[in-house]
């Protein structure tokens, strides 16, 4: 009553007062979508804020902040990453580690899995596109590698220092998923623990997660397509000269 006998006072009456509305924390994040390509250290920047290394009983792999809601925080990784343990930990971008709250479940019939943390500490959330690259598109990649370069010790007592970044290209989208969702190609190189990791776009923006390396074994059936039939021989030449992610895309169908 007084903001409407303050107005009449000043002759306002008959203005329109708009009000913006009340954005939650986890909406702003989301609306802080890049709109122009970036320079690749503004690109490498966004991965190391928003990428985050995942610890289980014996292994590692990484994983992306997605979404944010008070202090709790959604990262999306493989579910090969932390479906076979019973208490994985993560460890953000500030080497601080957090454990897991929400009891781990599978997305679907796909190598997906949504855990969560909970901290006062604000963290970036990546943006997300739920366009598909193109082939020839540049992809950015960051994870946190499990060994050494001497591929005999592990990395584990070194914490966040071994993130590893990487560009490349889409070499090719699938015709159809194959075992698990998996459908983009790409030419970055990736190394174990990189698993669940962001591959993101020239904009910065999340368009897949990486989670498999290049020249895997045809023979046990990981680039056999999601219907039980199997790629031509020239299409299966390519397949195997890349790694692997799941679009983010099939994230959004899924959870919706």
């Amino acid at each position: 009553m007084r903001l409407i006998r303050r107005l009449l006072e000043l002759g306002l009456a008959g203005v329109l007062v708009v009000l913006s509305p009340v954005v939650s924390p986890a909406q702003q994040d989301f609306n802080l979508t890049p709109l122009t390509n970036l320079d690749t250290e503004e690109i490498e920047q966004i991965a190391r804020q928003t990428t985050v290394r995942i610890f289980t009983n014996n292994a590692s792999g990484s994983g992306v902040i997605i979404a944010r809601r008070g202090e709790t925080y959604t990262v999306l990784t493989n579910w090969h990453v932390v479906g076979f343990n019973e208490q994985p930990k993560l460890m953000t971008s500030d080497g601080r580690r957090y454990r897991i709250i929400n009891r781990l479940t599978q997305l679907g019939n796909v190598d997906l899995a949504v855990v969560q943390f909970r901290s006062s500490m604000h963290y970036k959330v990546a943006a997300i596109s739920s366009e598909l690259p193109i082939s020839g598109e540049p992809v950015y990649i960051a994870g946190f590698p499990m060994y050494a370069e001497n591929h005999v010790s592990t990395t584990f007592d070194q914490g966040i220092k071994v993130f590893r970044f990487t560009q490349g290209l889409v070499s090719l989208l699938a015709p159809k998923p194959l075992h698990q969702g998996y459908r983009l190609g790409y030419t970055n190189y990736i190394s174990i623990g990189m698993s669940g990791g962001p591959i993101l776009n020239q904009k910065g923006q999340l368009v897949g997660i990486n989670g498999r390396v290049k020249n895997r074994d045809p023979d046990f059936g990981v680039y056999s397509f999601e219907d039980g039939t199997e790629p031509h021989p020239l299409l299966l030449e390519q397949m195997m000269t890349s790694s692997w992610g799941i679009p983010i895309s099939t994230y959004l169908k899924l959870r919706s």
